[in-house]
């Protein structure tokens, strides 16, 4: 048994386990080594006054160094297109947002023949890195993640709280919650575990914002929630490259006032441990 847990030990140092794509604290835990982690989020949303639209791509970048057996530090930098169109004309911006670093523990993990079950606790701090679609404000966010492998079957779940700071226009968005919950399954191989290994991916993901105060105001049509049910692939092609895509589909919506709706979705992605 000795032996089986050392050679388990191993391989998840050196095979970047699949993870969630949507939910923001997917990003692959391991234990040695430095992973690059990309991926592509194209939005469109459905605006009341017709005959406008709303299209964002989003490109992010994080960079997750393995510190130590158990801890994880990771810096994560988005990349912002927002391209909006009307009946009097359209308007594009293209620039980054602010990085957020992440530290992640596992502090309870348990390790058995064909998977494993881990808590890994997280802390993170959002700071005002961005240009056009930087905030202003720093921000603390903190999480749990629990991972449950067991041969063919993987459960990830998260939750995440993000306390937001005094931004620009001395703008204080609301505490958000997020949880999210993935299954994946392992199609190939079916018998035993193996690289090249295929996963199906079934996600939730929720999340609920209070509202902002601009000036100790209530600001008007500011928080809400929405859920997505996210069905996707991972394809673990070697044991340093992933490759992943999902379709966010929202199924229900409770956005306060009238802003702009999620429409359509759909993520490209890929992880490469070096």
């Amino acid at each position: 048994m000795r032996a089986v847990l050392s050679l388990l030990i191993l391989a998840l140092a050196a095979v970047p386990s699949a993870a969630q794509i949507v939910a923001p604290a997917g990003r692959t835990l391991f234990n040695e080594g430095v992973l690059v982690r990309s991926f592509l989020r194209y939005d469109t949303f459905d605006e009341s006054a017709p005959g406008q639209e709303i299209e964002r791509l989003r490109n992010v970048w994080a960079v997750v160094w393995g510190a130590r057996p158990r801890l994880s530090l990771s810096l994560v930098t988005p990349l912002v297109s927002l391209r909006e169109s009307g009946p009097s004309g359209g308007s594009r911006r293209t620039g980054a947002a602010d990085s957020t670093l992440f530290a992640r523990y596992d502090a309870w993990r348990k390790l058995v023949p064909g998977g494993y079950t881990r808590l890994s606790p997280e802390v993170g701090v959002k700071v005002p890195t961005g240009g056009a679609f930087g905030t202003g404000s720093t921000d603390l966010l903190t999480g749990l993640v629990l991972s449950h492998v067991r041969d063919a079957d993987w459960w990830i779940g998260d939750v995440q709280w993000t306390g937001f700071g005094k931004g620009d226009g001395d703008l204080e968005r609301g505490d958000r919650w997020r949880a999210d919950l993935a299954y994946l399954r392992r199609l190939v191989p079916r018998e035993t575990q193996g690289i090249p290994m295929l996963l199906l991916v079934a996600e939730l993901n929720y999340e609920t914002a209070e509202r902002s105060r601009r000036f100790g105001e209530l600001v008007p049509g500011s928080g809400g929630r929405v859920l997505f049910f996210s069905p996707g692939i991972e394809w673990i092609v070697s044991r340093r490259v992933v490759l992943e895509a999902a379709v966010p589909i929202a199924i229900d919506v409770d956005l306060r006032g009238d802003p702009p709706r999620p429409e359509a979705s759909i993520i490209l992605g890929a992880r490469w441990l070096f």
